[in-house]
């Protein structure tokens, strides 16, 4: 595992057993469907979301969860607000968007490890239902989770979020929505702005290339370049070119951001693409910190009722999340 700061120590690209015994599981229970390119979108999502269904149970019990919808000016979004049961009045929160490509997963696949960072970090997490494509494509979800944020920012404290200490978050395509969002929030002038940024295994960039995405990213892996290739076809459009920093923020000017944790997974095709994220948040003059954990796949966060290492880096997020919004360590 890297350490925080930014040391890589290599595992020399060998897949975690425990963390192999879920790609395995996952990947069989995929192999028990026929083929999801001779789907329609509806039947791939139903499909992962059954694939998924095991690693969302167990984990721990929230004092209260509840669903809500908040209108925004890209259309009404549901929220599903997990409450650890922390101190009363407004505190800390965690807005988290799910990964899938922009075209799969919900807040049910994501749903444990909402709970996790609920009471691992004592704060209120805000999963957000943004809107999936090819149905939705951009910048529809990123203007949702924009909304969600300028409502949270003005009323957060009816449902007890402290605005100043919003951190908002999400693993691949979620934490690419994550970091867009913060970019457009600066460039706007907002007056009120995540104070941080949690990045799990970040989709930032459409370099195919890299030595992470040729040695992790074949067929067979638990996330493809071909995969990825067809997210962003879903998300921009087939033959889209020049795309805007706000899609793949590997391309923005990075100056302004909030102080961010990455999580890199050291067996994932998104790897070196992610680490990069992190030297380029460091040299524009932002607080930045990541650990690459060796033995790690893309995903693997979902991991943690059997594998350590997931347990681990969810703790080391908890943990940042806790000293960088300033959370009662009694709350």
């Amino acid at each position: 595992m890297g350490r925080v700061g930014g040391a890589t120590l290599s595992g020399g690209g060998r897949i975690d057993p425990e963390v192999a015994t879920f790609v395995d599981q996952v990947q069989q229970g995929f192999a028990r469907h026929p083929d999801l390119a001779r789907m329609s979108f509806a039947e791939q999502r139903a499909v992962a979301e059954q694939v998924r269904a095991p690693w969302r149970q167990g984990g721990p019990a929230m004092d209260r969860t509840w669903d809500r919808v908040v209108s925004t000016p890209a259309g009404d979004v549901r929220l599903r607000l997990f409450d650890p049961g922390r101190p009363a009045g407004p505190g800390p929160a965690l807005v988290y968007l799910h990964g899938g490509g922009f075209t799969t997963f919900s807040l049910d696949t994501h749903d444990r490890l909402m709970r996790e960072y609920a009471v691992r970090a004592g704060v209120l997490v805000i999963g957000v239902d943004y809107a999936l494509s090819p149905e939705a494509r951009f910048p529809t979800a990123l203007n949702q989770v924009v909304g969600v944020l300028d409502w949270l920012f003005v009323a957060g404290e009816a449902v007890g979020v402290d605005p100043a200490r919003v951190a908002v978050g999400g693993d691949s395509a979620g934490a690419n929505l994550a970091l867009a969002a913060c970019l457009i929030l600066r460039d706007r002038g907002a007056a009120v702005r995540p104070a941080a940024l949690l990045s799990n295994y970040g989709f930032f960039d459409a370099d195919f290339e890299t030595a992470s995405q040729r040695r992790f990213g074949d067929p067979g892996a638990m996330l493809t370049r071909d995969e990825l290739a067809g997210f962003l076809d879903n998300y921009l459009g087939p033959g889209w070119s020049a795309p805007s920093p706000l899609a793949l923020p590997g391309l923005a000017d990075l100056h302004d951001l909030p102080p961010s944790f990455h999580v890199i997974a050291e067996c994932d095709p998104l790897a070196d693409g992610d680490q990069a994220m992190a030297e380029r948040l460091r040299a524009a003059g932002n607080r930045c910190d990541f650990v690459v954990y060796a033995g790690a796949t893309h995903s693997f966060l979902e991991a943690v009722s059997i594998s350590a290492l997931a347990d681990r880096a969810l703790s080391d997020g908890a943990a940042w999340l806790r000293r960088t919004l300033c959370v009662d360590p009694a709350g």
